[in-house]
């Protein structure tokens, strides 16, 4: 447990964390909207485990460290919220709730509801079908082709959400995906962007395309004649609608069924590709997956048991994710006052959960710049230090579909490792990372590609 000596309900005679100084009037705008993780990093070296931010007229108090982590996972609830941080993208879908943006009992029945359909399990007995997704796709790649990486990935695991979780076909509605995620997030999640552009056609359009491919989902496997032997996500929201008294009215199931096309674009797509540049500017750990993943097919298609015993693989994957997390911060608002490390916060505070920052600790990853696939596994193990890792958030908002991303992530990259070489336009390519809203490659990201006979 946490030592109380860390956090406290009592704020008496507290003073307020130290503030950062940044610019005047942007305060530290630039260093937020570029690259957040580095900004954090370097303020928690500078200032310690909680400070002060301004962002022109936003202000913020930032907990970062493994015992902020620590504080999350045990006692956020009591004290953060996440409602005010997604009501806003919530009510874009159409609704009031969406599993992200609620807390207390109500979060915690939704997450029963949901958890099933975005468990490992949906992957687990689909490999066959979600390589046959992969394979469909670089069939239409041409040895010395440049590749556009980014957008390769996103169709890929759009089209496998589509298939595991709803069992219908995102298809030409994929550019549409990312148009709303992209936007929405932007504008009325992390607030980087402008909202008139809410108001465009293009976006408009978008919305309105994404909603109608939900509808589309929802209706067909409302029309099945036969019961599926394994119910994915939009069966389980199906059955509840069908109960006298179901948790979601139809506008909550309409945007619970957007869920699973939006579920990876953001999450799996920008890991495959970071993993990929991550590999190729590594050939000692390259080799080692190609040399396990050329195995994994030696015989066939893959089953899970199989993919479980890949440590190379494994390793590059968590490694990617330590480097490259999925969610650098968390947002939530302060519901009651508190102490941390001796510094107050008062009720009504916004708050950055700087999650990842201990990905970058030497006392807890020792040389954190190397990408190094071997600190997973024993005896290192340096992931299970409390607090230490954590590049899917923390606390009760923890990402539901954790687990299947971790697989997805591995099974799409041994498959295209399998059929596809890729090279680095130029071996001194550095990737550019950009927060578009959560950590992304630049679409400027090509990589060449062979045909592997």
């Amino acid at each position: 447990m946490l030592d109380n000596a860390i956090w406290s309900r009592d704020i008496t005679n507290k003073p307020l964390p130290p503030l950062v100084t940044g610019l005047p009037f942007l305060g530290s705008s630039l260093e937020l909207s570029s690259n957040s993780l580095n900004f954090f990093v370097k303020s928690y070296h500078d200032v310690g485990e909680i400070f002060r931010i301004r962002a022109a007229h936003r202000r913020f108090t930032v907990l970062a460290g493994s015992e902020a982590n620590q504080f999350v996972n045990q006692t956020g609830a009591d004290f953060l919220s996440s409602k005010d941080f997604w009501q806003d993208f919530a009510k874009e879908l159409g609704t009031e709730e969406l599993l992200i943006s609620l807390d207390g009992d109500r979060h915690q029945q939704m997450r029963r509801l949901l958890q099933s359909g975005y468990s490992r399990n949906a992957i687990i007995h689909a490999f066959p079908e979600t390589i046959q997704v992969i394979t469909n796709l670089t069939d239409r790649v041409e040895s010395g082709q440049r590749l556009q990486v980014l957008p390769f990935l996103q169709q890929i695991i759009c089209e496998q959400l589509g298939m595991l979780l709803a069992d219908y076909s995102p298809s030409d509605y994929c550019a549409d995906l990312v148009k709303f995620l992209k936007t929405a997030l932007n504008v009325m999640v992390t607030k980087q962007w402008p909202s008139f552009l809410l108001y465009q056609p293009s976006y408009r359009r978008a919305k309105q395309r994404v909603i109608e491919l939900a509808r589309l989902a929802i209706a067909k496997n409302r029309d099945r004649t036969s019961q599926r032997d394994r119910p994915n996500l939009i069966d389980d929201l199906i059955a509840d609608s069908q109960k006298a008294q179901p948790m979601l009215s139809e506008a909550e199931l309409i945007a619970a069924a957007i869920g699973p096309y939006l579920a990876g674009l953001d999450t799996v797509a920008n890991t495959c590709a970071f993993m990929l540049y991550a590999l190729l500017k590594n050939p000692e750990a390259m080799a080692k997956v190609q040399q396990e993943v050329d195995l994994l097919f030696q015989n066939g298609l893959p089953k899970a048991e199989q993919l479980r015993g890949m440590s190379a693989l494994h390793g590059a994957a968590m490694e990617t994710l330590r480097m490259y997390p999925v969610a650098a911060a968390i947002q939530r608002t302060a519901i009651a006052p508190f102490t941390f490390k001796g510094f107050r916060v008062d009720r009504g505070t916004t708050l950055i959960i700087a999650t990842t920052v201990p990905h970058f600790l030497p006392q807890f990853f020792p040389n954190p710049e190397v990408f190094d696939i071997d600190r997973f596994h024993p005896p290192r193990s340096e992931h299970k230090q409390n607090g230490a890792f954590a590049p899917f958030g923390a606390g009760t908002h923890l990402c539901l579909g954790n687990g299947l991303a971790e697989v997805q992530i591995m099974l799409t990259m041994a498959t295209l490792l399998h059929q596809l070489e890729f090279s680095l336009e130029s071996p001194n390519y550095q990737i550019q990372a950009i927060n578009n809203p959560t950590l992304s490659p630049r679409n400027r990201f090509y990589l060449q590609v062979q045909r592997r006979k």
